[in-house]
């Protein structure tokens, strides 16, 4: 069984972790600088729009898995 079968969380965390970077490298923003200056208020919807993503992903994943599994 593979490492994504094991623990699923991976996936979801690596593909935002690239999305992110890649939004941040296109606009010309560094990390670091931006970690303070971020409102509480963006910090909450950052968060719930991540958690929402991992939802999809998950649901997605599953969807997949189900549909190769009918084959």
């Amino acid at each position: 069984m593979s490492d994504s079968h094991k623990r699923p969380e991976i996936v979801p965390n690596k593909l935002m972790d690239l999305l992110v970077n890649d939004v941040f490298s296109k606009h010309g923003i560094d990390k670091e600088q931006i970690k303070g200056k971020l409102s509480e208020e963006k910090r909450q919807m950052i968060k719930e729009m991540v958690e929402d993503l991992s939802k999809r992903v998950d649901e997605f994943v599953k969807q997949t898995n189900a549909a190769k599994d009918k084959k």
